[in-house]
């Protein structure tokens, strides 16, 4: 499996993206195209992180310039985190559970 980006999120996670992945990504969301540099910053100093107890992680970040937030969805398993999707919102999703 080709990995196009692979970091140490915050967290201390090690995230990996995938090129089928990636292409998933910007398929269904074309304007992420270009904001593939911001991802390494929104997995190592997110403004907010939501934790699910399913192993689900949303890494918010906001973008000044685009005044949205990007959100990045992860998958932990074993220990690893594999980037499932990525977009822009307009807010954060808040949730009771948050940890």
């Amino acid at each position: 499996m080709v990995h196009i980006l692979e970091i140490r999120s915050r967290d201390g996670k090690n995230i990996r993206l995938t090129q089928k992945q990636w292409l998933h990504i910007v398929y269904r969301h074309p304007e992420i195209s270009p904001m593939l540099f911001v991802f390494e910053s929104t997995l190592m100093h997110p403004h907010y992180v939501h934790i699910q107890e399913d192993g689900l992680r949303k890494y918010y970040r906001f973008l000044k310039k685009e005044k949205l937030y990007i959100m990045i969805a992860v998958r932990i398993c074993n220990g690893d985190g594999f980037i499932i999707t990525c977009y822009f919102t307009k807010g954060i999703d808040y949730e009771k559970n948050d940890l």
